[in-house]
């Protein structure tokens, strides 16, 4: 008994060193905020309509072009009534679109689309 709690005690201390060691050396990622370029595009049958589609697969383009535009402020794009009435389902704010070859998430998607004027194309 005796030698067993001698070779806890040599072994406890390496192994506790050796788990803060594993656990220091992880890498840390500082992520920063994808710079959006300013000549990007947002295409409302590219882009938009194609994620309405998920939640909104009855309704027709015109339709859900309609409800969109009537909630989109292209003023300040930040404050639509589209972004609020979304909130609060989870799905929303973690979606991620293609918008060319960047992925971004779809409020940012629905923000620089009103800022372009929420043209139907």
């Amino acid at each position: 008994m005796e030698r067993r709690k001698r070779i806890i005690k040599l072994l406890l201390p390496a192994m506790l060193m050796t788990c803060l060691v594993v656990l220091s050396s992880c890498e840390k990622y500082a992520w920063a905020k994808l710079e959006v370029p300013q000549d990007l595009v947002v295409s409302y049958s590219g882009n938009i309509f194609p994620f309405c589609q998920g939640c909104h697969g009855a309704w027709s383009e015109d339709r859900t072009y309609d409800k969109l535009f009537a909630n989109v402020d292209t003023v300040t794009p930040a404050s639509s009534r589209v972004l609020s009435i979304h909130s609060s389902i989870t799905a929303f704010g973690s979606q991620m679109l293609q918008v060319d070859t960047l992925l971004l998430p779809a409020p940012d998607v629905i923000k620089i689309w009103a800022s372009q004027g929420a043209e139907k194309d």
